[in-house]
């Protein structure tokens, strides 16, 4: 089958649980800055290293320097993975997770059409995709940063958070304070607690339950 009829059949069945995810993000205001979403069937405690690979191709778009992005976003991870006690090595050292960001922006439209995915290909579809359409509702002058932990090994994506920001002036530093302290914020909930787990696997099945209905 082809990657382009693929994604018509992922969207045919997406389409009708527009009512479901109301029921399971309708507590999430439109405002919300930060979000995590996970892959509950994968055993986060095999995660020991790490491996920063930088950004999406093209999707840089913001009034910012791009390397110097680039170079916050290292920081900000390295010191979030490492105060959990993973370790980084080099992207050729077999990392157990790599990490990646993009960014979205008014202008650069959203990312699932617009981006070179590269190796590892793009997390945008079925139950990832939940999340993606929550947070990249269009707002005017939004931009919305996406790291991700993607297992290396099963090229399967691990865990990814969105921070969303109003971007109300030109100043790189205060833009990045606020987004710092949204990547802190959604670093507390890595690795994901057991809780966290169970919840996530109901979510699923109720997405599954919605896309397979019972016949009479």
């Amino acid at each position: 089958m082809k990657r382009a009829e693929r994604g018509h059949d992922r969207w045919r069945w997406l389409l009708p649980l527009a009512a479901l995810l109301a029921v399971l993000f309708g507590a999430m205001a439109t405002s919300a800055k930060m979000a995590t979403d996970f892959n509950p069937n994968l055993d986060f405690t095999k995660y020991k290293t790490f491996a920063y690979i930088g950004g999406v191709e093209s999707l840089v778009r913001m009034q910012l320097n791009p390397d110097l992005l680039n170079n916050r976003i290292h920081r900000a991870v390295a010191r979030e993975l490492t105060a959990k006690g993973l370790r980084e090595v080099q992207p050729e050292e077999n990392p157990d997770l790599v990490v990646r960001y993009w960014v979205e922006t008014e202008s650069s439209g959203q990312v699932t059409g617009t981006a070179h995915w590269g190796t590892y290909g793009s997390y945008y579809y079925g139950y990832w995709n939940v999340m993606y359409t929550t947070m990249s509702t269009p707002v005017t002058h939004q931009g919305l940063l996406g790291i991700e932990l993607i297992d290396a090994k099963a090229r399967d994506l691990a865990w990814r958070l969105f921070v969303s920001e109003k971007i109300i002036h030109n100043d790189a530093n205060k833009i990045w304070k606020t987004a710092d302290k949204n990547i802190v914020k959604a670093f507390k909930n890595y690795p994901p607690t057991a809780q966290a787990i169970s919840e996530k696997k109901a979510q699923w099945a109720k997405i599954d339950a919605a896309k397979n209905p019972a016949q009479p």
